[in-house]
């Protein structure tokens, strides 16, 4: 793969094969493919070692799996938005070479760890190097490709991310049934595999040319300790104000929030509900899987024929419908197709939100913004996780049928947040886009005027 500069690049949007053949983009994509797909093979590693530690105890199994999983969740509320002000402060190649090569190192001490206390300082600490990488390599897109073709590019991106879970599965399936695997044994393996991928994404990183502009105070070597609050402060007045903004973070954040039952109640509702076994909510988690890869496909291509904002949220209204109609399903292949919807819905959601802040934010404020958008996810999934099992208890036999059933009241209600936010976000950005692209009119209007004087002065002056 040769490294080309955005500037040398022909005009046009550029196709998705060209994106990850040549140019500095495509290290970057492969190096985020690499990174994913250990990373999925570390979470079901993990998820696993979290069920053998507890003993293999089955309600204490699953209680065990929360651990990795809120270990996952939790830094992010803390700290994103301080890693979003490095990323647009500091230079952002080294803090994704920086992130890469700790995840790599913390990955591999997880194959030593023999309890959940353990393994959740651990996961902990790995999630805060996740979080660090994340908005440095979502800022660093915009720089590496034309404006026309980030469309394009996020939909790659975020393929890599997330449609390598399947594969991420399928690699950890298939540890576990090597005939040489003895018991714990495949838990070691895949952190063994994730700590390859994370070193070799560092040094794919380390050789991209990125171009970042840095404030004046940071590339003369001068930065006031004061200042990273004073730019957190900067950057979530951004995100709160801006009318093109908002919406998106804010939509996509409660979105997550309704669709986050489906992670806390899944399980119980392919189990209990649905009397499935465990081959049932595996087709459950296919449906999703599948659904998600088709929805971040056909959202990139949609999205280059209609508005971003458009398919936005039309894939949020996508998305709650499904819900909806899968907390009614009586059977596991009705409420797989219905969940399949889910994820179509989804994956359209998160590749046109990513689109529209790719395109929408400056590059001083990409940073923060992606941070934002990152904390305000994981805020509205651990507090669906928090909160799906205890409403759904709270609410069994509670009401006459067809709404006896706690779990089904729950998913529906989270069907119904999702569907109100994208009712919401399209009204919202139906208005905002007029309004800001008036101001670009007038501001580019502005500065024609402006240069046509300067340089009508310039033709009048006599000469010296």
């Amino acid at each position: 793969m040769t490294v080309t500069p955005p500037d040398s690049l022909p005009p046009g949007s550029a196709s998705p094969l060209r994106l990850i053949r040549e140019g500095p983009f495509a290290r970057l994509w492969w190096a985020s493919l690499l990174s994913s797909t250990g990373d999925w093979v570390a979470l079901f590693a993990t998820l696993a070692l979290a069920g053998r530690i507890a003993g293999g105890v089955e309600r204490g199994g699953e209680t065990a799996t929360l651990v990795p999983l809120v270990a996952r969740l939790l830094p992010a509320l803390f700290f994103a938005a301080i890693f979003g002000v490095l990323a647009d402060r500091v230079n952002r190649k080294r803090l994704m070479v920086m992130g890469d090569l700790a995840r790599g190192t913390l990955v591999l001490a997880l194959a030593f760890v023999d309890s959940l206390v353990m393994l959740f300082m651990v996961s902990v600490a790995l999630e805060l190097f996740s979080i660090m990488w994340q908005p440095a390599k979502e800022a660093t897109v915009p720089n590496l490709v034309r404006p026309e073709s980030i469309v394009t590019a996020t939909t790659l991106g975020l393929t890599a991310a997330y449609g390598t879970f399947p594969l991420g599965a399928a690699i950890f399936f298939g540890l576990s049934k090597l005939p040489a695997v003895q018991v714990g044994e495949p838990e070691a393996l895949a952190f063994f595999i994730d700590s390859i991928t994370f070193f070799g994404s560092a040094l794919l990183i380390a050789t991209i040319p990125i171009r970042q502009r840095l404030p004046d105070k940071v590339r003369e070597g001068r930065f006031d300790l004061r200042a990273p609050l004073r730019e957190l402060k900067a950057g979530v007045r951004f995100v709160t104000s801006q009318p093109i903004v908002r919406p998106v973070v804010f939509g996509m954040a409660i979105a997550l929030f309704g669709g986050g039952v489906l992670f806390a109640l899944g399980e119980s509702f392919a189990r209990r509900t649905l009397t499935a076994d465990d081959s049932g909510f595996a087709a459950l988690l296919f449906g999703l899987g599948l659904g998600a890869a088709i929805g971040v496909i056909s959202g990139g291509t949609l999205a280059r024929r209609f508005s971003v904002e458009t398919v936005f949220g039309t894939s949020l209204l996508t998305a709650g419908g499904g819900l909806i109609a899968t907390s009614q399903a009586d059977t596991v292949p009705g409420a797989a197709l219905w969940i399949l919807l889910v994820g179509l819905g989804t994956g359209g959601a998160y590749v046109t939100g990513f689109t529209h802040l790719h395109g929408r934010v400056s590059d001083d404020f990409r940073g923060r913004t992606f941070a934002a958008l990152i904390a305000m996810l994981r805020t509205g999934l651990l507090a669906s996780l928090a909160l799906a099992g205890a409403t759904a208890q709270l609410l069994d036999d509670r009401f006459g049928p067809p709404f006896e059933s706690g779990t089904r009241n729950v998913i529906m209600v989270g069907g119904i947040i999702v569907l109100v936010t994208g009712l919401f976000t399209l009204r919202n950005l139906g208005r905002a886009l007029p309004r800001t692209i008036a101001e670009e009119a007038r501001r580019s209007m502005q500065e024609a005027a402006d240069a046509y004087t300067s340089l009508s002065r310039t033709e009048q002056s006599p000469p010296k």
